[in-house]
């Protein structure tokens, strides 16, 4: 059986078909699959072989765990948004809580959610699919703090399906989450995120908010502060022409050698060449364009 591979951390797919392409087949990564239009019905089988067949219509939205092994059969022309995203992408730029959160709905791949998250997240799907559309400064950027939050909104509906999965009380899930978005909001603003000011904001004492921050997203503070922080840098670098000067003072680096020297530890290149190569690779995509990897 087919399984196919993701070469880049996150993936945007806008797709139309009168018959789906593909048949019985798995992926490498989480696929996020929203119906724009149409009715069919999404096939999936669980481990034991067991099949299960899910209709779908407009609104509908699937995630689908890595190596699941799935099928669309369309009734009536339909219109997708595909969002691919590994692991790693989820580890990496939202946390590990929120990546093994994802794993949870083992019964089906369909997304329930409550009315009001129902409309955000189409909400944010739309936005991610019009800047798809419309490529601009900051497209890439916004995209992924769009993704981020769609991501992290479908975490919290599965965890309200699943109480038992962890022990801690919603109030506790919900002021980590927070603490995670708080950061990933102040993340060019370095006071803001200074040991004290977090330990304010969020009423928790100096000698154990690391304490606190590791058990509910397996890495340490300074860690992530400082992961999040080159990884906004580097979309500014590839998606925009700012100088790096500019791009240091609002991703909260004190200059552009600050910048460059942890750009360079982090990454093996310099943020100049990285940018020259990201323009060659843009070129290259935009000219072999869309339709080679269709799915």
């Amino acid at each position: 059986m087919w399984k196919e591979n993701l070469y880049e951390p996150a993936e945007i797919l806008i797709r139309e078909h009168e018959i789906f392409p593909i048949e019985e087949h798995q992926h490498s990564f989480f696929e996020m699959a929203y119906i724009v239009s149409g009715t069919g019905m999404f096939h999936t089988y669980g481990k034991i072989s067991e099949k299960k067949e899910i209709p779908y219509s407009a609104g509908t939205i699937f995630l689908i765990p890595p190596d699941t092994v799935h099928c669309f059969t369309i009734h009536t022309y339909s219109k997708y948004v595909f969002l691919r995203f590994t692991d790693q992408y989820v580890t990496e730029c939202i946390g590990k809580y929120v990546a093994h959160t994802l794993y949870l709905p083992e019964k089906t791949p369909l997304v329930v959610m409550s009315d009001k998250e129902a409309q955000t997240a189409r909400q944010l799907i739309s936005f991610i699919a019009d800047e798809q559309a419309n490529r601009q400064n900051f497209s890439v950027y916004l995209q992924q703090q769009w993704l981020n939050s769609l991501i992290a909104l479908i975490a919290r509906s599965f965890l309200a399906d699943n109480q038992t999965a962890f022990p801690a009380d919603t109030e506790e899930t919900d002021k980590a989450l927070y603490l995670l978005q708080y950061i990933q909001q102040h993340i060019h603003q370095p006071q803001m995120l200074r040991i004290e000011a977090l330990c304010q904001k969020f009423n928790l004492s100096e000698n154990y908010i690391g304490r606190y921050f590791k058990r509910h997203f397996q890495e340490s503070l300074q860690q992530y502060i400082s992961r999040n922080r080159i990884k906004m840098a580097e979309s500014l670098i590839k998606d925009t022409q700012l100088s790096m000067k500019e791009i240091a003072y609002r991703t909260g680096y004190s200059d552009a050698c600050h910048l460059t020297k942890k750009f360079q530890s982090y990454y093996g290149i310099s943020p100049l060449k990285y940018r020259k190569q990201s323009v060659l690779q843009n070129k290259e995509q935009h000219n072999s364009s869309s339709d080679s990897t269709l799915r």
